[in-house]
């Protein structure tokens, strides 16, 4: 838990998921322990570098991402989000929905309500740092009907059901407080439990260095 809070966001996932078997262990899960041990073992040499390598790393990134219903047990959603800046992380998170959604719009949306409530707070304490100012705060998002219900306020049978303290995202891009931007799935460097090892291995090695959920650099 301590790595994950402060230096390995890339095992976020992992983590919050075993942590949910923590008072009846299986076999499977012990297998899963091990196996991300044997992880931080093989990977002793990344680091979190925080330098501006182009135009654009002085500025805060959000990336925003979930599945849709991947919990067998109570079919929630998981969401993730990290926020770089200098080329590194340093802000992310990755848990399960409280709400279960109907559809990977609806997951998504919910999860970019909770990465603007977090946008919010980094604008907010880099002013208080007498820093330029952040805003609006872009969040990329592979998701393009999860844009469309922020940028249409209509009332229709798709988002009526969604509960009123979601649309503080809407809100917030309303206010041109944060901005939001589509990623590619293939681009997205948030948050993907079913990343398969081939893109997994491929994402450290391109700048600014990423695996899994968020930007973690190797010097």
């Amino acid at each position: 838990m301590y790595l994950m809070l402060g230096t390995y966001p890339d095992i976020a996932y992992s983590v919050a998921a075993l942590g949910c078997h923590t008072t009846n262990p299986g076999t499977e899960h012990q297998l899963a322990l091990d196996h991300l041990f044997r992880y931080l073992h093989g990977t002793l040499d990344y680091k979190l570098v925080y330098c501006c390598r182009v135009s654009g790393d002085d500025t805060i990134l959000g990336y925003v991402d979930a599945d849709w219903g991947s919990d067998i047990n109570n079919r929630k959603s998981t969401l993730g989000y990290a926020f770089t800046l200098a080329g590194g992380a340093i802000s992310w998170s990755s848990k399960k929905q409280s709400a279960i959604t109907l559809s990977s719009t609806e997951a998504k949306y919910i999860t970019g309500a909770h990465a603007a409530k977090e946008a919010i707070w980094l604008g907010q304490l880099f002013a208080g740092l007498q820093q330029p100012s952040s805003f609006p705060i872009p969040l990329h998002i592979d998701n393009q009907s999860a844009i469309a219900i922020v940028k249409n306020p209509e009332f229709h049978d798709h988002t009526k059901h969604i509960d009123i303290r979601y649309h503080f995202l809407r809100h917030k891009v309303e206010s041109g407080k944060i901005t939001l931007d589509c990623l590619s799935t293939n681009d997205q460097p948030c948050y993907d439990p079913g990343i398969g090892p081939t893109k997994f291995f491929y994402l450290p090695a391109t700048p600014p260095f990423i695996t899994v959920e968020t930007y973690y650099c190797l010097r």
